[in-house]
């Protein structure tokens, strides 16, 4: 029983830092794009639509939301699934946006920013899976 009750504090430390980790990369990545208003320029009639402050400001929410969930240990299933699902749509848009860029002129530019997204796609799967609600024993 002591064992089981230390594998479950471990796991639920490592799903901590796994929200704090992928919070702070989300919410970087969304104040970069609030700072660069022209980051994303092709095709030309999305541009306005990928650069929309609007959509920063929705990936900036949503990492400081998993941020908050990690810092403070939040187990309430509305914040940490809307956390998760709006941190996958927004990484998802911006992979779709740069893969306009890479695959549609061949610009480099954004390989170690998809590289980054996916690793964060990928953790944001990881933490949806280990994802447990706190009991309320």
């Amino acid at each position: 029983m002591r064992l089981h009750r230390k594998l479950n504090l471990h796991n639920r430390r490592l799903n901590r830092w796994n929200f704090i980790k992928t919070g702070s990369l989300i919410a970087i990545l969304a104040i970069s794009f609030l700072i660069d208003r022209t980051y994303f320029f092709f095709p030309p009639s999305l541009a306005p639509v990928w650069n929309d402050m609007w959509v920063d400001i929705i990936g900036l929410l949503a990492g400081a939301d998993l941020i908050l969930c990690g810092v403070l240990d939040i187990h309430v299933d509305l914040l940490v699934k809307l956390g998760l699902g709006v941190s996958v749509a927004f990484l998802t848009a911006l992979l779709i946006a740069e893969f306009f860029h890479v695959f549609g002129i061949d610009y480099f530019r954004f390989h170690p920013v998809i590289i980054f997204e996916i690793y964060a796609i990928i953790n944001l799967m990881q933490i949806a899976y280990e994802y447990q609600p706190q009991d309320d024993d």
